[in-house]
This record gives structure tokens, C-alpha cells and sequence, in this order.
């Protein structure tokens, strides 16, 4: 997980795609094409900083980052086709990434989805503990789906409240290993 003074930052890529993405009197596909591939910079910046720190990095941050890397890199290469897609899915598109993230650390790292090193851990029930934390923060990532589909084209409810209960939910579940 990044630690205390970087932890502030996280969410910066995100945040500044939504300020040029969302905050402009006049929003426009062009709008949407800068946002995406400035925020992409910066994501990309943030995981290359993080991967040198060798830091664990939350895997809610590395969904964010991947979705607006790809796509800022969709923008870049003018791949409409992806872009639609994510015009289609709205907010939900960042959801189902962690979907995918989440699946992936949950079967293929040591690291689990809540971001904590399984294999530092000596005891096989604290192990299990640490699997079944990343279940729970699956299910509510399942659940943030949910409302995001449900609450389509709603900022607020469909994508901010459910990263905010996400990243605080993921705070609380790894909090007793930091």
C-alpha cells in the first residue's frame, strides 16, 4: 500500500481527469480526449513512481490508473471503437476493471486484493483471514457495480460514493497489518 504522505496523492490521476472531464462549462468530445490523455500521463507517472518505491499499490488506485491509461492510450491511437465502448459502460467501465483486478490478485498474488502480503504471514488461519477480507472487498466492488448501473450519468452516486466507500472499506479491511 503507498504509505501515509503519499496516500493523500492516490487518487490524483482520477481526480484530475474528472476536474477536465466534468468541471468545464462546456463539456465536448475533445473535452473528454484531453482528460483522458492527461490523466493517463499522470497515471502512468504515479505507477512508474510506485513500482520503483516497490510499494504495494492499492488495488482500487491501479484499477483507476488502468482505466484512464487505456483510455488515454484509446484516445492517443484514436481507437474510437474503445472509447464507445467506455461511452456505453459510463462509470461502470472503472468497476469492472477492478472486476478483473480483483480477480487476478485474488488468485494470482501474494499480495491479495486488499493488498497485503500473504506469504509474510506465518499462520494459516491469519492467511485465510486475509482471503476472506479480499472476498468481502470484491463483493462490494460487485456491489458498486450494481449501483453504478443502476445510477448511470450520475457522478456523484454512481462512481464518487462508491470509490470513496471502496477506498475507506479497503483502508479498514488491511488496517490491523499496517
Amino acid at each position: 500500500m503507498l504509505n501515509k504522505s503519499a496516500y493523500i496523492f492516490q487518487f490524483l490521476p482520477l481526480s484530475l481527469f474528472s476536474i477536465i472531464a466534468f468541471w468545464q462549462p462546456q463539456t465536448s468530445n475533445q473535452t473528454w480526449l484531453v482528460a483522458f490523455q492527461v490523466s493517463a500521463l499522470v497515471a502512468l507517472t504515479q505507477l512508474l513512481l510506485i513500482a520503483k518505491q516497490k510499494i504495494v499499490l492499492s488495488r482500487l488506485i491501479l484499477s483507476a490508473n488502468l482505466y484512464l491509461i487505456f483510455g488515454g492510450l484509446a484516445s492517443f491511437f484514436q481507437q474510437w471503437w474503445y472509447l464507445q465502448l467506455y461511452n456505453t459502460l459510463q462509470e461502470s467501465a472503472i468497476f469492472i476493471l477492478m472486476i478483473i483486478i480483483a480477480m487476478t490478485t485474488m488468485i494470482f498474488s501474494q499480495n491479495s486484493f486488499i493488498g497485503i502480503n500473504k506469504s509474510a504471514v506465518k499462520d494459516a488461519k491469519e492467511r485465510d483471514n486475509i482471503n476472506r477480507k479480499s472476498v468481502y472487498l470484491f463483493i462490494t466492488v460487485l456491489v458498486s457495480l450494481a449501483i453504478s448501473c443502476i445510477f448511470k450519468g450520475d457522478i456523484a452516486i454512481s462512481v464518487a460514493a462508491p470509490l470513496v466507500v471502496l477506498a475507506l472499506f479497503q483502508r479498514y479491511l488491511s488496517h490491523p497489518y499496517r
